[in-house]
C-alpha cells in the first residue's frame, strides 16, 4: 500500500514538472499571434511620443479695424469736427506685422511666454478713400509680453489661446481742410498701456515650419491717457484725457485706442517632434 502511494507522488512530481517547462519554453505555433521579435526602426520611431516646440518663432501680418473712438465716424469718411473735438481719433482700418517668440515654460509645453514686438499704420483714408475734409493717420509700435495656453503642443494643429500686457508708443499726422486753406497737424508720440487677448492656431509642415491664423483685441490705452496742449503751432499730443469744459484744450476728450487684428504668417519651430 504504501508503494502505490510513492508510484502516485512520484507521477505527481514528474507531471508537473513538465508543465513548468512547457511555461518557461513555450512552443510557438502557426496560430500562436504574439509577437517573438523586436521591432524595427519604423515601428519604434512611431510609437516615440510627439514633442513640444521648445521655442517657436512667429512672424504675421495684420489686417486691423478700429473700434470705439478709433472707428471715426463708422465706416463713413473723415470728419474735421470730430477730431477737432476729441471725440474720435478719426480713423478705422489699418494694418501691420507682428513678431512672436513663444518660449516654452516646461516639458509638456503647452504653457508658453510669449513676448512680441509689432508695428501697426492706422489711416482714415485707407479702403474707405479719401474725405474731402481731410485725413489723419497713426503710427502704433508695440512691445507685449504675455502667457499662452496651446491645447495640443504635440500634434500639427495647435489651437492657443493667450492675454499680454501691451505697451505703445503711438503717433501721428493730420491734414484738415477748409475753404480757407489746409492745415497740416503733427501728434506727438505718445506712451500707453493695455491689455491684449489673442485666440488662433497653427499648423506645422514638418518639425520645422507652419503657419499661423489668427484674431487679437487689443486695448492700448487703459493707462497713461493725458491731455494737455502743446507749445508747438501745429503741433498736439495725442490728447485722449476728459479735460475741464471751462480750459478746452484742442484735439482733447476721453478717447479709446481699441481695435481688432486678423492675421496670418508662418511659424519657425525649434526642438519639436510632431504628432498627426
Amino acid at each position: 500500500m504504501k508503494f502505490r502511494y510513492i508510484i502516485l507522488i512520484v507521477l505527481v512530481f514528474t507531471f508537473a514538472g513538465r508543465l513548468a517547462a512547457q511555461d518557461v519554453n513555450p512552443k510557438v505555433t502557426k496560430k500562436d499571434t504574439s509577437y517573438n521579435f523586436i521591432a524595427n526602426n519604423t515601428i519604434l520611431n512611431m510609437l516615440k511620443p510627439g514633442k513640444a516646440p521648445r521655442l517657436t518663432l512667429q512672424l504675421s501680418f495684420d489686417y486691423d479695424i478700429g473700434h470705439m473712438d478709433l472707428a471715426g465716424d463708422e465706416n463713413a469718411y473723415f470728419r474735421r469736427a470730430d477730431f477737432e473735438s476729441g471725440g474720435t481719433f478719426g480713423t478705422r482700418y489699418g494694418y501691420g506685422v507682428t513678431l512672436t517668440g513663444k518660449i516654452a515654460l516646461h516639458k509638456a509645453g503647452n504653457m508658453r511666454v510669449n513676448i512680441t514686438s509689432g508695428f501697426n499704420r492706422f489711416q482714415s483714408s485707407f479702403v474707405i478713400g479719401e474725405s474731402p475734409e481731410g485725413e489723419v493717420s497713426y503710427n502704433v509700435f508695440s512691445a507685449a509680453v504675455g502667457i499662452e495656453d496651446n491645447f495640443m503642443p504635440t500634434k500639427r494643429f495647435k489651437p492657443y489661446i493667450g492675454l499680454d500686457l501691451v505697451s505703445s508708443f503711438i503717433s501721428g499726422k493730420a491734414l484738415l481742410k477748409s475753404e480757407f486753406g489746409d492745415t497740416e497737424v503733427k501728434i506727438k508720440s505718445a506712451a500707453r498701456f493695455g491689455v491684449r487677448f489673442n485666440l488662433g492656431f497653427e499648423y506645422a509642415f514638418s518639425n520645422r515650419v507652419g503657419i499661423n491664423l489668427g484674431y487679437r483685441l487689443t486695448h492700448a490705452n487703459i493707462i497713461g491717457k493725458e491731455s494737455k496742449a502743446s507749445p508747438v503751432s501745429g503741433e498736439t499730443y495725442l490728447n485722449d484725457e476728459e479735460t475741464d469744459l471751462s480750459q478746452p484744450i484742442s484735439y482733447a476728450g476721453w478717447k479709446q485706442f481699441v481695435y481688432s487684428s486678423f492675421f496670418t504668417g508662418i511659424n519657425f519651430y525649434f526642438g519639436m517632434k510632431n504628432k498627426k
